[in-house]
């Protein structure tokens, strides 16, 4: 793809002063608009289910058919390696769509919303196998991974809401009450973008803590802890997440014919990212080797013999060959800008570092070793390809229902990218907006007088069903406009009550607006010092009842491990078998549990948020997609057709709108 010249933009346009375009190909296309966004994702999502998709289905029913009658064959050590297998996969996609996310990375709404639905699911797969980590935190792990997915959805429910309309089909009613009546004002895309990072945040020390939960029960289990496993199992958590999302990137934008919004400059991002992250996950590997050669005792040789050349070879050879090789192979530009390169790179990588995981299945194994039987090896076989068309068949049914790709901020990498890319003027010529033509000054007056109480003419508001407001809609090309609007207006001595709307997130209107919302972090942190201090209360509660003497006993046990330097044995009370004497035993499970609450308390601030900001009348569905400001009287006296001067009399380039519409009568827009 070919480099396009970077676009222009006025010197009092807020995008002036920020980069249009990464190094390389553009991240979006450029005939993309607000609309066309709009139009081809709720498509994908409305339209008939077509004959591929149905097929694809099908194809996913045999395995997950086998896998079910299979499983109770499956050894524990190798469903234990599938269990650690999808947990890798769940915590590298949440943290790259966190990561990302707090970054603040414009380009990431081509890849976020894939990387989300992937770790929500390969979380709850995670579930239905025998997982080595502890219970809380892999729920935290489901519960973060949930509450982002869910949260980041909410604009776009609001979108197919509005465009199936108020018909009474079963999809209208379900996707306006999931959408929680989102009206896109300037306080809800500041609430939903906090709440966003909130629980981007909170996902990232989720992903962290479970996978240091999996080195914790590995080092349980031999009596020994490397000190590059944690890194290790954070590193190829990270590349097996890069994999996967490259793969469906792929398939996505062939499928759907998403080629603008998902772009060959996505693709390269990624296979960078799988590149850098498998020279790291090389380093890690080649350490442990050179360092067991060096500097190992015998029974650390002996292990690595094993493993490059007894029994674990097949397991560690089919990891370094095609989990860790491919990744160099995106040293060639022409592979990572290939699709079908690319994609069939990332799948092999995600699927040969499951090998890795069938190596630490000894761990699992407490040394037992691995089974070795043909017919448990084609049961555990069975069980991953079936647990994969179970992830397939997850992902066909969730992108029926929902967008693949970020409907809202897509918008906004367009309008950050592509100069056209701006809602269009309302129709002329439609019978409810003759009359409030862009400029025309007069008509504009006029329905603004006739909002104010004369008889209703062609520019009036369309009636929403309640009593129509005497207060004023005007509608903008931009956000920088609205926001000088609005400053505009605020600055009288008796300003009105303001409020804006628009289909992107608008910090600038809502900075001009004086819009704040602080409960998210009370609610966040609130949430996680309640669920922490409930686990810790819970374990401790559980230990005291296992022990001989009740609480006697664990103080006992508690004050010899933290104050004797070298505790003996003898000194020690009975205790029971899983009672932490490391800290970090019940640390990382109080950090999950810490994680889960503040995700809840962040969804009950933002639904708070988003019930408070639902008053005011409800506006005509003919102008969502578009920047509205509302002006409604705050005091007495209230002209409106006076605000309309003012508001017409503004600079074309510095806060002047497109139309203003008063709020009496006129046929509805629908």
């Amino acid at each position: 793809m070919t480099e396009r010249p970077q676009p222009v933009f006025p010197s009092s346009s807020p995008l002036s002063s920020r980069p249009a375009f990464l190094y390389g190909a553009a991240v979006i296309g450029a005939g993309e608009t607000v609309a066309s966004i709009g139009e081809a994702l709720t498509t994908a999502v409305l339209a008939p289910a077509s004959g591929g998709w149905r097929l694809a289905v099908a194809g996913t029913l045999p395995p997950i058919l086998v896998w079910i009658a299979l499983r109770p064959s499956v050894p524990a050590a190798l469903g234990a390696a599938g269990a650690g297998w999808w947990i890798g996969i769940a915590a590298g996609c949440l943290m790259i769509s966190g990561l990302l996310l707090l970054a603040d990375v414009a380009w990431r709404c081509g890849i976020a919303r894939l990387a989300q639905s992937a770790a929500l699911l390969g979380a709850g797969l995670a579930a239905l196998h025998p997982v080595p980590a502890h219970p809380v935190s892999l729920a935290a792990l489901i519960v973060t991974g949930f509450g982002l997915w869910a949260a980041a959805l909410l604009p776009d429910l609001a979108v197919l809401r509005d465009r199936l309309g108020a018909g009474p089909h079963r999809r209208t009613r379900l996707y306006r009450a999931l959408s929680l009546g989102w009206r896109g004002s300037a306080l809800q895309w500041l609430a939903w973008e906090r709440a966003c990072r909130g629980l981007a945040l909170l996902g990232i020390l989720a992903a962290v803590a479970v996978l240091i939960d999996l080195a914790l029960a590995a080092a349980l289990r031999t009596d020994r802890h490397d000190t590059l496993l944690p890194i290790a199992l954070l590193v190829e958590a990270v590349l097996s997440g890069a994999g996967l999302i490259a793969a469906l990137a792929v398939v996505l934008r062939r499928s759907l014919g998403l080629g603008g919004l998902v772009t060959g400059r996505h693709l390269d991002i990624l296979g960078r990212l799988i590149l850098a992250f498998g020279l790291a996950a090389l380093y890690c590997h080649v350490t442990e080797i050179v360092t067991a050669i060096l500097y190992g005792d015998a029974a650390e040789r002996a292990r690595l013999t094993r493993r490059l050349l007894g029994d674990e070879a097949p397991a560690f050879w089919t990891f370094m060959l095609a989990g860790l090789l491919p990744t160099q192979f995106c040293w060639i530009p022409a592979i990572r800008r290939s699709p079908a390169a690319l994609g069939l790179t990332g799948a092999l990588v995600a699927c040969g570092l499951g090998a890795d995981h069938v190596l630490a299945a000894r761990i699992a194994a407490a040394g037992t070793g691995l089974p070795d039987r043909l017919p448990e090896l084609m049961a555990a076989g069975a069980a991953a390809l079936g647990s994969v068309g179970l992830f397939v068949l997850g992902l066909l049914l969730l992108f029926r229902l929902v967008p693949p790709v970020s409907i809202a901020e897509t918008r906004r990498l367009a309008l950050l990218h592509n100069p056209q890319a701006g809602p269009s003027p309302p129709p002329i010529g439609h019978p409810a907006l003759r009359g409030a033509m862009q400029g025309a000054m007069q008509g504009v007056v006029q329905g603004a007088v006739q909002g104010a109480g004369q008889e209703p003419g062609q520019g009036a508001m369309p009636r929403t069903g309640r009593d129509p407001s005497p207060g004023l809609v005007a509608v903008f090309a931009s956000e920088a406009g609205l926001a000088e609007a609005a400053r505009e207006l605020s600055a009288s001595d008796a300003p009105p009550r303001l409020d804006a709307f628009g289909p992107v997130p608008m910090p600038e209107a809502g900075a001009a607006l004086h819009r704040d919302e602080r409960s998210l972090n009370r609610f966040a942190l609130s949430g996680a010092f309640l669920a922490a201090a409930a686990y810790i209360v819970v374990r401790a509660a559980g230990f005291v009842g296992e022990l001989p003497s009740g609480i006697a006993d664990g103080l006992m046990g508690v004050a010899v491990s933290a104050w004797t330097l070298s505790p003996s044995l003898s000194s020690l009370p009975v205790l029971p078998p899983v009672w932490p004497l490391s800290w970090a035993m019940a640390a990382v499970p109080a950090l999950s549990a810490a994680a889960a609450g503040g995700s809840v308390g962040i969804a009950v601030a933002l639904l708070r948020a988003l019930r408070g900001a639902r008053t005011g009348r409800p506006l005509p569905s003919d102008l969502a997609g578009h920047f509205l400001l509302t002006v409604e009287p705050a005091s007495e006296p209230f002209n409106p057709a006076a605000l309309a001067r003012r508001l017409m009399s503004l600079p074309a380039s510095a806060g002047r709108p497109l139309a203003v519409y008063g709020p009496a009568a006129g046929r509805p827009l629908r």
